[in-house]
């Protein structure tokens, strides 16, 4: 019963976070509606996921972070293959609503059900990060390389976060100061301005968050404050605003919880910001492949 309550608790947040921010974005409630549906699959599905045992060692830990290794290995951890299926499958029908992918999934799924994904192989590569294997995937199945990425990505997300839960007490915040995951090594999709301005990352793959300096591009690691900048839109304030950094041409959006004055829930912040990504990659700036990026084109 306790695990039931913590879990509509959760589901409770997400509602309640998606409510408010269409309430301000009437012209999001789409995007908006559909990553409630999402977060609420995953949230419901990530106490089923089964992780196998980690061997524990905090010397070798600890000498990890010191030499800017992760904790892990995405590749080399053990996969929940039956519930990541069933969650890929709740995903297709959730995004087999939207007019615009509905063919693509259509496709997604008759191949799955005829053997046609190796459905192993395509949790285990794009946990990996392995782009090339995905955009082999699609060309193969005639289906747009965002639809399959989105799917697949979100699919395993929950077990790269329940083992973030495991590891999290292991990452020393004041010893890891790089712009990729402490956990996994992933790069971060978004960053968060805390208590007395403390910049957190957060992790694209288990959401893990780790503190980061200031003023330092995350993915070039420049630190000339004079080729790193900011902008954000009067309409929103300060709230949410767009880091970006003209020696890699890249960016990150970065929510400041402390303008916000509530509870955020970063993949929620993403999809209610994609008018942000489209004025930065106006400008020519990149950014790390969004888990909802695919909300850009559907």
């Amino acid at each position: 019963m306790a695990r039931k309550k913590k879990s509509d608790n959760g589901v409770e947040k997400i509602k309640k976070r998606v409510a408010t921010m269409v309430k301000e974005r009437p012209s999001h409630k789409e995007v908006l509606e559909f990553f409630k549906d999402v977060l609420t699959e995953q949230y419901t599905m990530k106490s089923k996921f089964k992780t196998a045992p980690l061997e524990v060692n905090k010397d070798d830990f600890k000498t990890k972070v010191i030499e800017g290794f992760p904790l892990v290995e995405k590749g080399a951890l053990t996969l929940d293959i039956p519930s990541a299926t069933r969650l890929f499958k709740r995903l297709c029908k959730i995004l087999s609503r939207n007019k615009k992918a509905s063919h693509d999934v259509e496709l997604v799924t008759k191949a799955l059900r005829n053997k046609g994904i190796d459905i192993l192989e395509l949790f285990k590569q794009a946990g990996s990060e392995n782009g090339d294997y995905i955009s082999d995937l699609s060309e193969k199945l005639k289906v747009k390389e965002d639809v399959l990425f989105f799917l697949a990505r979100n699919s395993v997300k929950p077990i790269f976060e329940a083992y973030a839960d495991e590891l999290k007490n292991y990452v020393d915040q004041e010893r890891w100061w790089r712009g990729y995951c402490p956990i996994c090594g992933s790069e971060p999709f978004m960053a968060e301005l805390k208590e007395e301005g403390a910049r957190f990352l957060v992790c694209s793959s288990c959401n893990f968050e780790w503190r980061f300096h200031r003023l330092k591009c995350p993915f070039c690691e420049n630190e000339n404050h004079e080729k790193l900048r900011y902008f954000y839109t009067e309409k929103e304030g300060k709230a949410y605003r767009v880091d970006v950094c003209e020696k890699c041409k890249r960016y990150i959006k970065t929510v400041d919880t402390k303008e916000l004055g509530e509870d955020v829930i970063p993949l929620i912040e993403d999809a209610g910001t994609l008018y942000l990504d489209v004025l930065a990659q106006k400008e020519g700036y990149t950014k790390e492949k969004s888990l909802s990026g695919l909300a850009i084109n559907a």
